[in-house]
């Protein structure tokens, strides 16, 4: 009796150890998620704005030389005012002479300039019942955009004579974190009841659903209180709150899905709960730490991209995945070693089940999908490929431009002003080309003389209007008005300023040849082209210059990755060609209802612009990359387990998708309706990213993971399995997956 004690006090011992151990990890979760919950609250009010444009192109020196050489203001903020009267008349230029001045002394304006207090006709409407006033700001383009946040309010609306509405980016940028904002709330709002009937028709168990809900919710409080630390070390766009919410509550939701699914099948297979966790955690945790580095990875490169805007968004990318495996890998296995007796309580489905007999770890209908892209790969494979294409034409004329007012909502000030101010003025400040002329020689003035043939030769160019210059303004090759008052201000310390007038859509084919035909036109001297249109287009030329080596940095660790984890070299490229594939179309369906304005109804009201803002796309494809290898590593783990048990490949495919199909769905869903909450964005952008990512999930979920790589796979045979042999100093465990015993075939499939 004495001996049996002995024996079973260690183990009475070992028991309350692993007690305490778990009840201090669940307490060290709450109390972090009690700390990131203080940290968050401010999170949002410490975000910027900006970042767009790479910070080192032409258009970004001539708006630099034109701020530093010529007192004309820069157009941070412009408002639009309207007047009962003529604009001419002497009581309507005296008040909107005092308004500008108003304007100039406010904290953080750099200096204004109106019709009234400069002449010039640009700045006044066709009718002459409105005018238009400049706002130039100080500080960094995150000063601008508080700057504007904090004076608009106090200029816009009913000011006596005036009626007064205001657009320009930096307006714009407020107005965009604005509307980001409550977007946030409104996504979150929407896609939590989802989410949670989504995890109630897969387990139908109010204690099951309460493992995945509680790491995501972890996660997302995680992941906003990481944005208020990332903020204290660079600036961080306000549209990081939108993706690393939605990216951190479906990827955490997602990772407690594999855990929790695995630790049922290994209780369902007769192991005790101790070991169904730990079974859990190797199997499906090695798999969250694969899928977690991948996605990081994939994010990763984006770095190698001019955009700061990106830049921001990567880190708190990458902060919020790391979070979501952190927490998967730490706190589920806690939470399933004391939730894991009462797993099945408040089973909502009680009655069907006990109709339908004992619950199968297998999915009958994904089994019968498997079976029969197995008999004919070919057929199905090809079939698939063959949609996918045609989904993927459109992405084949897709053009991209700059963000700018036309990426909120109509109804939103900065864009309806700019529509106005398109309308009624001959030259809107956001269209049009700049030009800084400075002399062929250090010391040198450029004559007039040579000033006026230039710009007459740059207003013979096709799609140019006018061309205003010191000498006069020019159309057609002739000077149809000559050099005013107003005309002084276009003279700099050491530079000359030509402004082009010209109606193209700043990043439409017809702008960029616009540029590329001012930039060809031979000058008196060294000059710089600035302005939206060309700005745009640097813009887009840098993106497309560092993309190959993003692509290939994201190609090369993901291979590596693959490698690692399925031990073949067949497989990590059969995964990228599939990947690349699958992504391909889920573009071309982006181009086809944002570019081409087709089943807008989709997606809800947006302004078409005929294009796709420049940084969304890159955003895009490492996102929905990264979790496409998720479900591919799901599917992976489960045929090389079956693989090296039986040495059946085909089998070994039927087995994998049957296991792995119900869950795919259940997961690819709830990212689908996490991230497709952003649709419900007023920001054109974030449309996009919402519409692309869940049409990327479901096409890679059911056609992909459901009959591509399936059919690939059998195609394939045992070359699937096939590595080099060398050195294991080189490849340590990388090696092909050997059979743990001589079994016979399994014929099941």
């Amino acid at each position: 009796m004495q001996g049996k004690l002995r024996i079973q006090e260690p183990q009475v011992e070992r028991k309350d150890r692993r007690s305490r151990s778990v009840w201090w990890v669940l307490s060290v979760a709450a109390l972090f998620a009690a700390v990131c919950a203080l940290l968050a609250e401010g999170s949002f009010d410490r975000l910027g704005q900006g970042g767009y444009t790479p910070g080192n192109t032409e258009a970004e020196h001539a708006e630099q030389a034109l701020a530093r050489q010529f007192t004309v203001p820069v157009g941070d903020v412009v408002l639009l005012v309207r007047t009962r009267a003529s604009a001419d008349d002497s009581r309507t230029r005296t008040a909107g002479a005092a308004f500008t001045e108003r304007v100039a002394r406010m904290e953080g304006v750099h200096r204004s300039a109106s019709y009234w207090t400069t002449g010039d006709p640009a700045l006044r409407s066709r009718n002459g019942r409105s005018a238009l006033v400049v706002a130039e700001l100080r500080g960094t383009e995150s000063d601008r955009v508080r700057t504007a946040a904090r004076i608009v309010p106090q200029l816009t609306g009913s000011r006596g004579t005036f009626e007064v509405s205001a657009t320009g980016p930096a307006w714009a940028k407020h107005e965009a974190v604005r509307q980001s904002r409550t977007d946030l709330m409104r996504a979150e709002l929407f896609a939590a009841p989802l989410v949670l009937l989504v995890l109630a028709a897969a387990y139908g168990s109010l204690v099951a659903i309460i493992v995945p809900m509680a790491i995501g919710l972890l996660s997302v409080t995680g992941g906003l209180a990481s944005l208020r630390l990332l903020s204290e070390l660079t600036e961080v766009s306000a549209f990081a709150a939108n993706i690393t919410t939605a990216l951190g509550f479906a990827l955490a939701v997602d990772y407690g899905l594999f855990l929790v699914a695995r630790y049922r099948e290994g209780i369902t297979s007769g192991m005790s709960e101790q070991q169904a966790v730990a079974e859990a955690a190797r199997t499906a945790g090695h798999t969250v730490l694969f899928s977690a580095l991948t996605i990081a990875l994939a994010l990763g490169a984006l770095l190698l991209l001019p955009m700061p805007f990106l830049t921001s968004l990567v880190w708190a990318g990458i902060t919020v995945v790391t979070l979501s495996a952190a927490v998967a890998l730490g706190v589920v296995p806690a939470l399933l070693t004391v939730l894991g007796p009462y797993l099945d309580r408040g089973d909502l489905w009680r009655g069907i089940r006990r109709r339908a007999g004992e619950p199968s770890a297998e999915s009958p209908g994904w089994r019968r999908v498997a079976l029969a892209v197995a008999r004919r790969p070919v057929l199905f494979g090809g079939g698939c490929c063959l949609l996918l294409a045609i989904l993927a034409l459109p992405f084949g004329h897709a053009r991209f431009s700059l963000v700018d007012e036309r990426n909120l909502p109509a109804s939103a000030s900065s864009h309806a002003t700019a529509g106005h101010v398109l309308a009624d003025f001959a030259s809107a400040p956001h269209r049009g080309l700049k030009l800084v002329l400075t002399p062929a020689a250090p010391g040198e003035r450029t004559g007039d003389a040579v000033t006026a043939r230039y710009a007459q030769r740059l207003s013979e160019l096709p799609g140019v209007t006018a061309v205003r210059s010191p000498a006069g303004t020019y159309r057609d090759g002739h000077r149809t008005a000559p050099a005013s008052p107003a005309s002084a201000a276009y003279h700099g310390r050491n530079a000359i300023l030509l402004t082009l007038t010209a109606p193209q859509v700043p990043g439409s084919p017809a702008a960029e040849r616009l540029v590329t035909a001012v930039r060809a036109l031979p000058a008196p001297g060294p000059v710089l082209v600035g302005g939206p249109a060309a700005l745009s287009a640097d813009t887009t030329h840098a993106m497309a210059h560092a993309l190959p080596r993003a692509g290939l940095a994201i190609l090369i660790s993901t291979f590596a990755l693959l490698l690692l984890f399925t031990r073949s070299l067949l497989l990590p490229v059969k995964a990228i060609l599939v990947g690349l594939l699958s992504l391909t179309a889920s573009f071309g369906t982006v181009v086809l209802v944002f570019q081409d304005n087709h089943a807008k109804w989709l997606v809800g009201d947006f302004t078409p612009t005929s294009t796709l803002e420049n940084s969304i796309p890159p955003l895009l494809f490492c996102l929905a990359f990264g979790l496409s290898i998720d479900y591919e590593l799901l599917l992976l783990s489960r045929i090389k387990e079956h693989y090296t048990t039986h040495g059946d490949n085909r089998s070994a495919v039927v087995f994998g998708l049957a296991r792995t199909g119900r869950l795919v769905t259940s997961s690819a869903l709830i990212v689908a309706i996490s991230m497709g909450a952003l649709m419900l964005s007023g920001i054109t952008s974030l449309k996009i990213l919402g519409f692309g990512l869940a049409l990327a999930v479901l096409v890679d979920a059911t056609l992909v993971r459901g009959i591509l790589v399936p059919a690939a796979m059998c195609l394939a045979g045992r070359a699937n399995w096939w590595l080099p042999r060398v050195p294991t100093s080189l490849t340590g465990r990388l090696r092909p997956p050997r059979r743990l015993e001589k079994a016979a075939p399994d014929h099941s499939a």
